[in-house]
């Protein structure tokens, strides 16, 4: 078994949120202890789990940081590639558009080739590397500071980078939204790269999940003002609506 198998499968282990020891994880993986040890240390660097006296669970995820990119590229699948779908009808031959790191935004790529002349400008290493895998679009890959634990690359350099481009499109997510504070991430580096992606375009479209209304994170990335489109499962009522409305924002469930 590869490394990221069994690291995927201690991810399962542990989502029951009890902690089990290494000799527990042993005996399911059938693999010895110091294996299951050196893929623990990957992955507690990473911030995907916690160790304690000789037991291991998930992170618990602290509001200062992201979550590791493997932790949510499992959350709400389903919903993400429905999100996927509504903003391809975006989407046309001849358009640039910057994407996001996201996980949201990784499910967009199975859609990619059904468009011609495509260029796609990111600070994702994992969507980088499937839309090489997987689609003819054309690639630029901003510069800078890489994190491994969301598979982004961040800083002043990328953003720098990004301001360089002007797009036709911007999609991104979010880590939370507010009608009144705006749209929010748990950290300043992927907050500011979302933000300046919406400002270097002709149209800015936000896709946010259900379980993400509601939340004020850390650091806004941007403010209703900012975004054009919102694509979203939640439905709205009067009052909220009259918000969205006041800033010619569409919204598509």
């Amino acid at each position: 078994m590869y490394d990221i198998e069994r690291q995927r499968k201690i991810l399962d282990i542990l989502k029951d949120n009890k902690s089990h020891s290494v000799y527990e994880l042993s005996d399911q993986l059938y693999a010895s202890a110091a294996t299951v040890r050196r893929d623990l240390t990957k992955m507690e660097q990473k911030g995907l789990i916690t160790r304690t006296f000789g037991a291991v669970m998930l992170n618990p995820n602290p509001t200062n940081r992201e979550s590791a990119f493997e932790l949510r590229e499992k959350i709400n699948v389903v919903e993400k590639r429905s999100l996927c779908q509504k903003a391809v009808t975006f989407l046309h031959d001849n358009i640039s558009v910057f994407i996001d790191s996201s996980t949201t935004l990784l499910h967009i790529v199975p859609f990619l080739n059904s468009f011609k002349n495509v260029t796609i400008i990111t600070n994702g290493l994992f969507i980088a590397n499937e839309i090489i895998a997987h689609t003819s679009c054309n690639l630029m890959l901003c510069g800078g500071q890489v994190q491994a634990n969301t598979n982004s690359i961040l800083g002043p350099k990328a953003i720098s980078d990004i301001r360089n481009f002007h797009a036709d499109l911007a999609l991104i997510s979010c880590g939370g939204f507010d009608l009144d504070y705006g749209f929010s991430e748990s950290t300043i580096d992927s907050a500011e790269i979302k933000k300046t992606m919406c400002a270097n375009s002709d149209k800015a479209i936000v896709l946010a999940d259900e379980s993400k209304y509601g939340k004020k994170i850390l650091y806004r990335s941007t403010t209703l003002s900012d975004i054009d489109v919102l694509i979203t499962p939640f439905k709205f009522n009067e009052t909220e609506q009259a918000k969205l409305d006041k800033f010619n924002i569409t919204v598509i469930h």
